[in-house]
């Protein structure tokens, strides 16, 4: 069983948009040529610049981030907007303020997926993405201050792949909501374990992808690890033609998120565990990580007993009464 998103509708539309009046197409060989060109650039320059603003101002930027980037950071958003649905987490909120917002990106998921938001505040030091999304009713700004939080108890606060070119800012704790979205690099995904505790500190419950307001096992137990997310992408046939063209290839994507609110989350049954890890075979057994406590757990199915379930990374399972406790595993 596999988690598998398309290529949203919303996404693709707005990137179709833009390239049109570029005048590139990426289902011609030129034109993918020309994207893959830009997207290799852009990428180097992530990699050589990972605190470094994006340069927006610059076409090959645009070209990159529009043809291939949104789409992609659109399903990362789009996964965790879905996670929050499911336990309630948008409940009550109408007002967003999307810190280092770029062109929206993860303003496309919200607007499409919870319908009760209905104020969108976009945050980016940048006036290029403001100018090229000039035709969505969304405000932009350049700076954050306590005087923008007007309806603190109503106001999630968004910040999508933004903290590692800028710290979280101050006005943000005063929001009944937090979403935060990291790349899904040890290094992030580490930050993103200590502002999780930063946020227990402050009075805020987190509401996924963990199920308990414990000390992190990744945190505590562990030195290197972090936890981070995986779901599939659906490509066209285009998209697959345009990735030839890359040295990498994004079958699968992975990130790190926290939903966090000020109101506790329901209760989650004692019985249920997160994985966040990947199913990995070991001499009789296959073992995959599991997140429900303070505790460094791991999921162990018993190849005598079977074959192994194919659950994925990131979802939540419930734990038969039948299974026991033995060391760090409990076995099914």
């Amino acid at each position: 069983m596999k988690r598998v998103f398309r290529l949203s509708e919303t996404a693709m539309t707005e990137s179709e948009r833009f390239l049109a009046a570029k005048g590139i197409d990426p289902r011609e060989p030129s034109g993918r040529r020309r994207l893959a060109n830009s997207i290799k650039r852009l990428s180097d320059f992530f990699i050589e610049n990972p605190s470094g603003a994006t340069p927006w101002d610059e076409d090959w930027v645009q070209e990159a981030y529009f043809s291939y980037y949104l789409p992609l950071n659109e399903i990362r958003t789009r996964s965790v907007v879905e996670e929050g649905l499911k336990v309630g987490f948008f409940k009550g909120l109408s007002e967003v303020i999307d810190f280092g917002a770029g062109p929206g990106t993860a303003d496309f998921s919200l607007q499409d997926k919870v319908t009760a938001l209905q104020s969108f505040r976009l945050v980016e030091r940048s006036s290029v993405p403001a100018r090229l999304l000039s035709h969505k009713p969304w405000k932009y700004q350049t700076t954050l201050s306590s005087a923008d939080i007007k309806n603190p108890q109503e106001t999630l606060f968004v910040a999508s792949y933004s903290l590692t070119e800028a710290a979280i800012p101050a006005p943000a704790f005063q929001a009944e909501a937090l979403m935060i979205l990291e790349p899904s690099t040890q290094q992030d995904g580490r930050a993103l374990l200590g502002l999780r505790q930063q946020l227990i500190d402050k009075g805020f419950h987190l509401w996924a992808p963990c199920l308990h307001q414990q000390a992190c096992p990744l945190s505590t137990h562990s030195a290197r690890d972090w936890c981070h997310d995986r779901v599939h992408v659906d490509r066209p046939d285009w998209w697959i033609k345009l990735e030839e063209l890359l040295p990498f290839r994004n079958q699968t994507i992975t990130f790190s998120y926290l939903l966090a609110r000020k109101t506790p989350p329901p209760t989650f049954p004692k019985n249920q565990a997160r994985l966040v890890g990947d199913s990995l075979p070991e001499k009789g057994k296959t073992r995959q990580m599991l997140c429900r406590g303070p505790e460094r757990e791991f999921a162990a199915w018993m190849l005598r007993k079977g074959e192994p379930p194919e659950w994925p990374r990131g979802i939540v399972i419930e734990i038969p009464d039948s299974a026991q406790k033995v060391s760090n595993e409990i076995r099914f």
